[in-house]
């Protein structure tokens, strides 16, 4: 028996701090889910009133920088008719992004039958963006702000998987700056910082667009190179290496020239890691060092 309350249940969700969104459970394809209710909290977030949305599709709050993964994961859902959680960015009225932890159920009339769905939405924008700026920071040099070693050997993790599934064949080149020690020496750790930010500068100016470069420690860099046979490779090498060359890095204690030894290694069929190709292209840069340094091997 259905207890009798001397207040409204709508009010409790309209005044709710979680933003709730009600759309009838079909179409689910456009112009569908139609949306027949929002509360204040989605005006509030979104700068959307309901006569503005009623009618239409939540999908007006989504855009190409919205995950596709989770947006699968609800259309599964709303067309098995089912629940589901999922974390997902949206942008507002104005084009703000925010991010939502999200819950969709399927709401049912009096038949039986799903007639509606309600999403139940929290705003998680400031927990997300402080887990991405942890992600960057554990992914990232400190000094140079490019990618560490960590995330390096991610990234070729996966060009590796890649090579083995498709046979697409991929370089890496390690830079190791000459006689870094004597800069420390005669100019001190903050222009020896200052040198290794400048060859990272000058590592990134030089690579394309898909590209990885990385500071691996020290005065040591990595450059992996998609889709770059064994002659690029070498070409691209010798470029950065004269680049490096020709360049003056101006600081107070005067002008400062610099040299680099490259080693460089190209992917091979009978790699079984990944960490082969690392293993080869430092020996070619310890080779560089040896032979005349100011060299690619």
């Amino acid at each position: 028996m259905m207890k009798e309350y001397d207040f409204s249940f709508r009010d409790i969700v309209e005044y709710a701090k979680d933003v709730v969104v009600v759309t009838k459970a079909s179409p689910i394809n456009e112009p569908g889910p139609e949306i027949v209710y929002v509360n204040k909290a989605f005006t509030e977030l979104t700068g959307y009133s309901l006569a503005e949305v009623e009618g239409k599709s939540p999908r007006i709050l989504q855009s190409d920088e919205t995950d596709v993964n989770e947006k699968a994961k609800i259309r599964h859902a709303l067309a098995h008719q089912s629940p589901v959680r999922v974390t997902l960015k949206n942008f507002s009225k104005f084009g703000d992004a925010y991010w939502l932890d999200l819950s969709i159920l399927p709401l049912k009339n009096a038949n039986g039958e799903v007639s509606h769905f309600v999403a139940i939405e929290r705003d998680v924008t400031e927990q997300k963006d402080f887990e991405l700026q942890l992600e960057v920071l554990t992914r990232t040099d400190h000094l140079t702000k490019i990618l560490n070693r960590r995330a390096f050997y991610e990234t070729s993790a996966q060009e590796f998987q890649r090579f083995k599934r498709k046979g697409t064949e991929y370089a890496m080149l390690m830079v190791d700056i000459d006689h870094f020690k004597q800069i420390n020496d005669q100019y001190g750790h903050t222009i020896g910082d200052e040198a290794i930010k400048t060859i990272a500068k000058l590592c990134q100016e030089h690579s394309r667009s898909y590209d990885t470069v990385a500071r691996m420690g020290g005065e040591e860099f990595c450059l992996l190179l998609p889709e770059t046979d064994k002659e690029t490779s070498y070409i691209i090498a010798e470029k950065l290496r004269k680049m490096i060359e020709a360049y003056t890095l101006k600081t107070a204690a005067g002008d400062i020239k610099m040299t680099v030894s490259i080693g460089v290694s190209v992917v091979k069929e009978s790699d079984k890691e990944h960490s082969s190709i690392f293993q080869r292209v430092d020996k070619r840069m310890h080779e560089a060092k040896e032979s005349s340094r100011n060299c690619v091997c």
